[in-house]
């Protein structure tokens, strides 16, 4: 049996999927916020360059010693919009694995694909840097659009100001312009599911429960609130909450609400499989971009 090993580089966590080619093995991930700062500098800073590269390394010998003939690496909007990305490339390349930096007009159809099952749905991927809806059906993609925002810029540009969040978050989403009309928001990402966990109160994370999990916009208003009302350093007793995640929940939870009104829906479902099943599905020849 082939086996791959998928490694996404994301804004806000590298994270690492081992699959068959037809179903996910599992999936872990490390969490080193690659974009701290570039919503200011528009660079990536040297720490966050060696926390990634150091979990890129550690994330591909994983798949390799897990029996992976082959580990696909991508990389999306931290890397992409970094005036020296070429220099955190070359870093990579030195440790001989090469980075396949998507181009933000695919962003949002490989999350597509990734998440999709049935009927017109439009998939919500929120990321540390960048944010992608996608809506299509069993035909095909009618609306993709990838847009430079993300829980790790929010939190740069705003830290927990409510004001100055919702401001700037709103202001930014009218990037998506008309919209066409769909069912359901299926949304894949870290916000998402960590509402998901919140909700549950899980002490520890289970996909299952998370995957296909129903999460309303007062649910989520609810929770932001409640986030935003605990002390930063005494947010490890909210159950369901990673520590890694706490200084950028709120902000998340923000940009969640203000798409779900901008989209006029009330509730989303929260999706397990994601932008690692497409893009290994497209490496595959399994579907076109």
């Amino acid at each position: 049996m082939n086996k791959y090993g998928v490694i996404d580089i994301g804004s806000n966590s590298i994270r690492l999927m081992v699959s068959d080619g037809v179903a996910t093995i599992y999936k872990t991930l490390e969490t080193t916020q690659l974009s701290q700062g570039l919503q200011l500098t528009g660079y990536l800073n040297k720490e966050a360059m060696n926390r990634s590269i150091q979990a890129i390394e550690k994330l591909y010998k994983q798949a390799i010693n897990d029996g992976a003939n082959q580990v696909y690496v991508f990389a999306t909007e931290a890397v992409r919009s970094a005036s020296n990305k070429e220099e955190f490339i070359l870093l990579l390349k030195q440790k001989n694995i090469d980075v396949d930096i998507i181009p933000s007009q695919y962003e949002a159809k490989i999350g597509f694909y990734g998440a999709y099952t049935k009927g017109k749905v439009c998939v919500m991927d929120i990321g540390g840097a960048s944010t992608e809806l996608a809506i299509g059906d069993e035909k095909g993609i009618y609306y993709s659009k990838s847009l430079p925002i993300g829980i790790v810029r929010i939190k740069d540009q705003c830290g927990e100001n409510l004001t100055e969040a919702i401001s700037y978050i709103e202001k930014v989403i009218q990037g998506y312009g008309d919209v066409p009309q769909f069912e359901e928001i299926l949304a894949i990402g870290g916000t998402a599911s960590s509402f998901a966990s919140i909700k549950m109160k899980m002490a520890k994370y289970d996909t299952k429960k998370v995957d296909f999990y129903k999460l309303t916009y007062e649910d989520i208003e609810k929770m932001v609130k409640n986030i935003h009302s605990v002390p930063f350093d005494e947010r490890g007793s909210i159950v369901g909450l990673s520590l890694k995640r706490r200084d950028v929940i709120v902000g998340g939870g923000l940009l969640l609400m203000s798409i779900m009104k901008y989209l006029n829906k009330d509730y989303l479902i929260v999706r397990e499989s994601d932008n690692q099943e497409g893009y290994l599905m497209y490496k595959l020849g399994k579907i076109d971009i």
